[in-house]
């Protein structure tokens, strides 16, 4: 007798086999790579190598492209300009401007469990060694009426920064105005 626990796992594993038929079929037919060269894709990006590597992009393109993003956003076109930086990060997730980009779109779009997202990555992307992405975060928090939430974050600005980095040091100041506000209960 075969038991429920049996059926799933059989279940399971013809469910990740068509899926990876389906994924090789679409990599042989759409993209034109062999089953190889599929594998060595998906071998890449577990290594985590950007995909415009692995696909032989020029960094040109991905600067051209970041540099159109920014020009977006300052005009004001949010919407254009996330297109743009999701595009990067999806291509170039290892940069930590392509995700404050992002996040700084959505927060200007008001979608701030996105930006919280892509502050959140931006911060991985720095080993956490930059406290700017804390700093945005805490303000969208604020933006969300979150204020316990955000003093952590602004504390975590505090922590993170280095007071000899001009840089560090504009946002810290940032930061302790707010938390100074915040106490103040303005």
């Amino acid at each position: 007798m075969v038991n429920n626990n049996d059926e799933q796992k059989d279940a399971v594993q013809k469910f990740l086999e068509s899926l990876k038929k389906s994924v090789q079929k679409v990599g042989v037919e759409t993209l034109g790579l062999s089953p190889q060269e599929l594998d060595d894709v998906r071998d890449a990006l577990i290594r985590g190598e950007p995909l415009y590597r692995i696909l032989g992009m020029k960094k040109g393109m991905i600067e051209a492209r970041y540099a159109l993003a920014h020009q977006l956003y300052a005009a004001g076109k949010y919407e254009d300009a996330e297109t743009l930086f999701r595009w990067l990060t999806a291509y170039a997730n290892d940069n930590e401007a392509h995700w404050l980009g992002l996040a700084a779109c959505r927060q200007a779009l008001e979608n701030y469990d996105g930006a919280l997202e892509a502050y959140q990555m931006a911060a991985l992307y720095t080993s956490l060694e930059d406290p700017a992405p804390f700093y945005y975060s805490a303000i969208c928090l604020l933006k969300q009426g979150k204020p316990e939430d955000a003093k952590v974050s602004l504390q975590a600005v505090l922590t993170l920064g280095d007071k000899n980095n001009a840089e560090h040091k504009a946002i810290m100041d940032k930061a302790e105005a707010v938390l100074s506000g915040m106490d103040k209960g303005e």
